[in-house]
């Protein structure tokens, strides 16, 4: 705090540098102010004083107490930055705090990084996470605090640049940064994305099936066309098989009489044997029948699809699969 206290004195007794006669005591006023904040701890609205009156009398000596309100906000490179400024320009200042500005740096310079930024000639603005750094090439390196930071380089001629950096306490971090001019573009070619291949339980790749076309829906189908033609087929065979079966039962009913249970009085056992056949024939068509009619319409909802076959249970086959369609 004694610090604080003699900068205010040295500052009331230094000549004005600002034309404005009243200036010098409107900055006296915020900086007693900024004093008293200060003194009670309130380090953000003192520092908001100091630079209300570094404003209207733009003395270097204000530097001072604007690094020591920076230094206890936690804000170490605002800190080093005002110091380094006061230890510059304020040149006549007292030995007690130069001493003291000159200290504060030593200690906070350890807690900070640094950031050299080549730009290779281009004639470009810098900025450091939206702040701006000054106009490439950088006379002296960018103090930052530890971490990740966004580098920027811009011209109205260039394509501006962003580079992120990570920066550790106590180190110097370079940053080769290239804008590019507008002219040096080329169109970017757009590259279709490869479609991601199925794959089977064993860990083989299986081709990707093709969509159908929206116009032609009924294409992309021949397994369901196939088991839809079995199924007409077999329909076929079974009613003919049907026919077949009827025609002869009614010639054994004129010929052999009435049936009793599984006997037919009157007739001989290869005429009875026929009609079992026919009749074993025709069950069988119906049954393919209906086969072929599920198979046709299971193969109606997967086939054109694209099927995926995934395990859920570690990697043996059979165990256990997610299908998705």
């Amino acid at each position: 705090m004694q610090a604080t206290l003699i900068l205010l004195t040295v500052l009331a007794q230094a000549n004005a540098p600002s034309s404005d006669p009243d200036a010098k005591a409107r900055a006296q006023m915020m900086l007693k102010e900024g004093t008293q904040l200060y003194q009670q701890g309130a380090f953000a609205d003192a520092l908001n004083k100091f630079e209300q009156a570094h404003s209207v009398f733009p003395s270097p000596k204000l530097f001072f107490n604007i690094g020591q309100a920076n230094r206890e906000l936690g804000r170490p490179v605002d800190a080093v930055d005002a110091f380094e400024k006061f230890l510059s320009l304020a040149v006549d200042a007292s030995p007690e705090l130069l001493a003291e500005a000159k200290r504060s740096v030593q200690e906070l310079s350890p807690k900070i990084g640094k950031l050299l930024i080549d730009c290779g000639g281009v004639d470009a603005e810098i900025s450091v996470d939206g702040k701006m750094a000054g106009k490439a090439p950088l006379a002296d390196v960018v103090r930052v605090t530890p971490g990740r930071h966004q580098v920027t380089a811009t011209s109205p001629t260039m394509i501006p640049v962003v580079q992120t950096v990570d920066v550790a306490a106590g180190t110097v971090q370079t940053v080769a940064i290239r804008p590019r001019g507008l002219a040096d573009t080329a169109p970017v070619a757009q590259v279709p994305p490869t479609p991601s291949p199925s794959v089977d339980l064993q860990g083989a790749r299986l081709p990707s099936p093709t969509p159908a076309d929206d116009d032609g829906w009924w294409l992309h189908r021949k397994w369901t066309w196939v088991a839809a033609g079995s199924t007409v087929v077999f329909v076929g065979a079974a009613a003919i098989a049907g026919s077949m079966m009827q025609s002869k039962y009614d010639d054994l009913r004129k010929s052999c009489g009435t049936a009793a249970g599984a006997n037919w009085t009157g007739c001989n056992s290869s005429q009875v044997s026929s009609l079992d056949t026919r009749k074993n024939m025709a069950n069988v068509f119906w049954g393919l029948s209906a086969a072929a009619a599920v198979a046709t319409g299971v193969l109606f909802f997967v086939e054109g699809h694209g099927v995926t076959v995934a395990p859920m249970a570690g990697g043996a086959t059979g165990l256990l699969a997610n299908v998705r369609y």
